[in-house]
Order: structure tokens, then sequence, then C-alpha cells
């Protein structure tokens, strides 16, 4: 086995322990439980197949998540500083300025179901800004240690050569 898979086995053996240990120290409470509220976004990284990083959403990318208790959720990012449309009338934008948005912003929303024993929930989309994920499902292993949740999106990316997406989050006060 080369270093790197030996130091992501590694590293993922260790996160699901220390998640493992942290969900224990909390008592009765179900990780479903964990999950429900308003999160931030803190950080995306894209990983790719040479090992480089990038923002896929710039420096200081904005974001909310919100898990409700009956089981739905809301999932929204977006490019910091996009640029202003030069009309007043969101419907007016030139091909430059939607594309610009298009490609600025991920959103959308369903139902949800978290899976105790694997520690992952499964997105259930109904509606989105891109509508190929739109009647699909998305499972997602995550962590939550104190304030944060972060998980890794293990599909390729937007680009070529994409391998995942890391997601952190803080909860929302």
């Amino acid at each position: 086995m080369n270093g790197f898979l030996t130091f992501a086995l590694r590293f993922a053996i260790g996160a699901a322990a220390i998640a493992s240990a942290a969900h224990a120290q909390q008592g009765s409470r179900s990780l479903k439980e964990d999950v429900v509220g308003s999160w931030r976004l803190q950080s995306i990284i894209n990983l790719r197949a040479d090992g480089t990083k990038y923002e896929l959403f710039g420096p200081n990318a904005t974001g909310m998540l919100i898990f409700d208790k009956s089981g739905t959720y809301s999932f929204q990012i977006m490019r910091a500083l996009r640029a202003l449309f030069a009309t007043a009338n969101r419907l007016e934008g030139t091909p430059e300025e939607n594309r610009a948005t298009v490609q600025g912003v991920l959103s959308h929303f369903g139902t949800y179901a978290v899976d105790e024993a694997s520690h992952s929930f499964t997105l259930h989309i109904e509606g989105s800004s891109y509508p190929n994920w739109e009647k699909t499902e998305q499972k997602r292993t995550f962590t939550i240690l104190a304030d944060r949740l972060s998980w890794t999106d293990p599909a390729a990316g937007p680009r070529p050569g994409d391998l995942q997406s890391d997601l952190i989050w803080k909860r929302a006060q």
C-alpha cells in the first residue's frame, strides 16, 4: 500500500474513533439529535488526483445548512464577492452574469435520514440549483466534534480529476 493510502486509512480510522468517543461522551443523544440545527460553512476544499487542493467557491465562500427535527434539510453554498448584475432585474442578466451566478452557487433541499451505525446521513434531494441532482440520493459519512460538522464528499468533483470535496460547518449561534 502506498504512503498516501496508508495515511488516508489511518486518518479515517482515527477520525471514526474520535467521533465514536465524542458521541459516547454525549450520553444518550442520537446522531440525528446532534445534527439537528443550523450550520454555517467554514470551508470547502476540493482535492485533485495529483494531490493539489483548491477552493471551488473561492476564498471566503459562504453557506448555510439546516437540518430540522422532522427530517427536512436545506443546503446553500455560494462564492463570496460575486459581481452584481448591471441591471436591477435578476431576469435580465447578461449571459456572463448568469454563468458566473450559476457557477458560484450550489443549493438544494429535501429530506434526510441518519444512519446511527454508519455515522452517515442520506440526503433525498427534491430540488436543486443543479437540476441533475433532483430526485437523487446522496450519502455522507460525517463527524461532529463539539460545534463542528464535517464530511468528505467522495464523488468526483465538478472538474475532471477531482477526487473529493471536504466540507466543514460550524453550528450557528
